[in-house]
């Protein structure tokens, strides 16, 4: 029997040379701004937290680090906890080891709970979903092992068919490749107690974007270190 995903990609793959050239317009007219978040440590409580993932996690977008997606967490979880963040522009999933795995590493102590941010390059690189459901489990296994953390907030994929850079017809796609990769985050969280994940919601303005229209400003971080902490708030979990 033929996939769902086997269907969409005999579709795609009429328009991919022309969805390339959409996004290389797009990177091109719209510069991306720098990472300003990749490594940082915030606070010194005794309650320890490890926040990985993508550019979200790397503080593209932000005008300083307070106001990056770790600062926001560090003000909203307060002088309790210390946050260790690691953050890489353009990850996937597959990646999370071969290029943060050093950093990973050092981290030798448990923590109280990890945060893991991506799934848009997976998006943008049109990620199998089983592929990406097998990397998924072996990332979050390994760090259980690893750090035994009470909980792991598995962020959803960013909005990338809502995304102002791009023209319509990528948006198109993109949600489409975007749901795949959640219906395997949801069903893996569903399999896995220690797993968090709730569907992103809110309303993405003009004012939740930065410059180049694709990654989260001040106010978007902010909205997504809010999320984020109020999900698991209401689970009694910080």
């Amino acid at each position: 029997m033929i996939s769902d995903y086997t269907i969409f990609q005999a579709k795609l793959y009429p328009v991919l040379p022309f969805l390339f050239y959409q996004a290389g317009k797009v990177k091109m007219e719209r510069p991306t701004p720098p990472a300003i978040s990749e490594q940082l440590i915030l606070g010194s409580g005794e309650l320890k937290i490890l926040v990985l993932g993508e550019s979200t996690v790397a503080g593209v977008g932000a005008s300083q680090p307070q106001f990056t997606l770790p600062g926001q967490l560090s003000k909203l979880m307060g002088h309790n906890y210390e946050i260790t963040n690691l953050g890489k522009n353009g990850l996937r999933i597959s990646q999370v080891f071969s290029h943060l795995g050093g950093e990973i590493l050092d981290h030798k102590n448990g923590v109280k709970g990890i945060f893991i941010f991506l799934g848009a390059n997976d998006c943008f690189h049109l990620t199998h979903p089983i592929r990406y459901r097998k990397h998924l489990n072996n990332v979050i296994s390994k760090l259980l092992t690893q750090f035994t953390p009470d909980w792991i907030y598995l962020a959803d994929i960013p909005p990338v068919h809502l995304f102002p850079a791009f023209p319509a017809l990528l948006r198109n796609y993109l949600k489409t490749q975007r749901n795949f990769l959640r219906a395997e985050m949801i069903a893996f969280a569903n399999e896995n107690q220690n797993v968090v994940f709730d569907p992103l919601t809110g309303t993405f303005n003009p004012e939740f974007f930065s410059s180049d229209g694709i990654h989260p400003s001040d106010f978007g971080y902010e909205k997504i270190a809010e999320f984020a902490f109020n999900g698991l708030k209401n689970r009694f979990l910080i």
